[in-house]
């Protein structure tokens, strides 16, 4: 099994863990469970990450904005934030430029590895 540690500034991390969550909440209604299954280990690995975080937090618990968590997934795990990205796309107004960048952080480490 593989897995890789990608640095993801919290802000792009709150984007993916908002698309994660919205995947979660359709695929445990039609009865996806490995991708509901797939989506709590990336959640818990954001929450365990940001945990480890000792400086001072925003008034909901995260980290700085441009803080990097160090997030250590499976191979799969990450392809699968890819593809739940992709998924929502077409329905998303979300042009921020963390969300891009932490999907080129993606796509290269997966090249990578």
């Amino acid at each position: 099994m593989e897995y890789l540690t990608i640095a993801i500034p919290v802000r792009a991390w709150q984007l993916i863990d908002g698309t994660v969550d919205n995947s979660m909440a359709i695929d445990v209604v039609d009865g996806v469970m490995e991708s509901v299954i797939a989506g709590s280990c990336v959640r818990d690995a954001g929450w365990r990450s940001s945990a480890g975080y000792t400086g001072a937090r925003d008034s909901f618990g995260w980290p700085p904005e441009d803080h990097p968590l160090e997030i250590t997934l499976r191979r799969g795990h990450w392809e699968w934030i890819r593809s739940q990205i992709e998924r929502w796309e077409p329905l998303s107004s979300n042009t921020e430029p963390e969300l891009s960048d932490a999907c080129a952080r993606i796509d290269g480490a997966l090249r990578r590895a």
